[in-house]
């Protein structure tokens, strides 16, 4: 039987029309959207297992620089929950027998981008996690603008980030961001000087490049990182524990 991962409502949209809250200003860190179940209180979510990334991206280093970017940040970069990374969960499984059961459930979400809840639930009993992160690159995308026209080069990373409970199979959580950064603007003959790039409203300073070179996109690597920061700040807490 499968889960299917859909439902996402705005994250603290409402937030900006407060008094006192800046319509203008940078936007918040986080994902752009998040959903959570309403049985999220009642869950029991301590150990997660980390178990990769899906994605459809033509390019294969966007899904593995994403992948590992994910894993660093899960199992070492937060404090909300304990992740074990896929190879500590593939070698339990396998030393309770259930190294098909793992094989299943990542393909599965790899493929349809869903979970079978049966194989996670026999997993998370015999080896001990609450739960799995799993997560999906839906876009890694880069474009320099043409030489001889006007505009910004550009690039695009999108990542969804979702918890699934192994006890009932339900996806508990999700967050999916998506950034853009654009280079300079550039307009063939008039060169490129000194300038900005805009990152989601902060910025950075620009080197000079020769009038007849369009400006590069921006690192994607660089966009990745800050999309999964991004992300990995928002986790919930804890059912139950509200942080400080």
């Amino acid at each position: 039987m499968f889960v299917k991962s859909h439902a996402v409502v705005p994250a603290l949209a409402a937030l900006l029309m407060l008094p006192g809250c800046n319509a203008t200003a940078p936007a918040a860190k986080g994902p752009d959207t998040i959903f959570l179940a309403t049985e999220y209180p009642t869950l029991r979510l301590e150990s997660l297992a980390y178990l990769g990334l899906a994605s459809l991206q033509p390019d294969p280093i966007g899904p593995t620089t994403v992948d590992d970017l994910l894993r660093t940040h899960l199992t070492g970069g937060q404090q909300r929950f304990l992740v074990i990374n896929e190879s500590t969960c593939r070698l339990r499984a396998r030393q309770a027998g259930l190294e098909s059961d793992l094989e299943t459930i990542v393909k599965v979400w790899k493929d349809k981008h869903t979970v079978e809840r049966f194989a996670l639930k026999r997993l998370g009993e015999k080896i001990g996690i609450d739960g799995i992160i799993l997560g999906d690159l839906t876009q890694w995308r880069t474009e320099q603008v043409d030489w001889q026209s006007e505009g910004n080069s550009f690039t695009e990373v999108g990542v969804t980030l979702s918890i699934f409970d192994a006890k009932t199979g339900i996806l508990a959580w999700k967050g999916e961001k998506m950034e853009r950064q654009e280079s300079i603007h550039y307009r063939h003959g008039e060169g490129v000087g000194t300038g900005t790039y805009q990152q989601s409203g902060s910025k950075a300073e620009r080197t000079q490049r020769p009038d007849e070179l369009a400006p590069e996109p921006p690192d994607p690597k660089d966009v990745a990182k800050t999309v999964v920061l991004s992300l990995v700040e928002g986790l919930p807490d804890k059912p139950g524990v509200k942080n400080p």
